[in-house]
């Protein structure tokens, strides 16, 4: 393996570990010297590689965002768009996710940190967000862009405060509740469009 080829794939290693801490530990759980001293590599070694540690996060979550991908693939595509919805809504707010945010999405294990981060990582944070909905709009089909983002604002928030809960009884609670009303939600939106035909 080349110099350049070496270099690139030790920039690959820290950048997927950064991801995962940056999901599990957040903004300031990823900080430069445990990041570097766990990848095996020294402090110094960071900047050859990142600018700053602003890069390195910003970085991290686009990353973390490419592995998880669009969670709509997995489903059947004959589905119809509320059972879509209400899949896609007992993934994310499922025990599994809550309990293992360092292979989850990005965008709830960061909510809570997102507002007091830097204008570049909050602009980055923006992109991701649109870019889910996006997601949302190919999977879905043409809907008002409010149901979609009702429906990730439910979720993600559901997730963080289910995370944040230490009782497991009460954080199964909020997943249950927020499953509940995302298939609510689900009903009503595609009701009122059936109205409005």
């Amino acid at each position: 393996m080349g110099r350049a080829e070496q270099k690139a794939a030790t920039r690959e290693r820290i950048l997927d570990l950064a991801a995962a801490r940056l999901r599990r530990d957040g903004l300031a759980g990823n900080a430069v010297h445990a990041l570097m001293r766990d990848a095996g590599l020294t402090h110094g070694g960071f900047y050859v590689h990142f600018r700053s540690k602003e890069a390195l996060d910003i970085a991290a979550l686009e990353r973390a965002i490419d592995s998880i991908g669009n969670p709509a693939r997995h489903l059947p595509a004959d589905l119809p768009r509320p059972e879509r919805r209400k899949q896609l809504a007992a993934r994310y707010l499922s025990r599994s996710h809550r309990d293992h945010p360092e292979t989850g999405c990005p965008l709830s294990a960061l909510l809570s940190e997102v507002a007091h981060g830097s204008d570049a990582f909050r602009e980055a944070y923006a992109a991701c967000v649109a870019g889910s909905l996006i997601d949302r709009q190919e999977e879905l089909g043409p809907t008002p862009p409010g149901e979609d983002i009702a429906l990730l604002a439910l979720a993600l928030g559901g997730l963080a405060l289910a995370r944040a809960l230490p009782d497991a009884a009460a954080s199964d609670a909020v997943l249950r509740a927020c499953r509940d009303a995302s298939a609510l939600l689900a009903d009503a939106f595609e009701e009122h469009r059936g109205e409005d035909a």
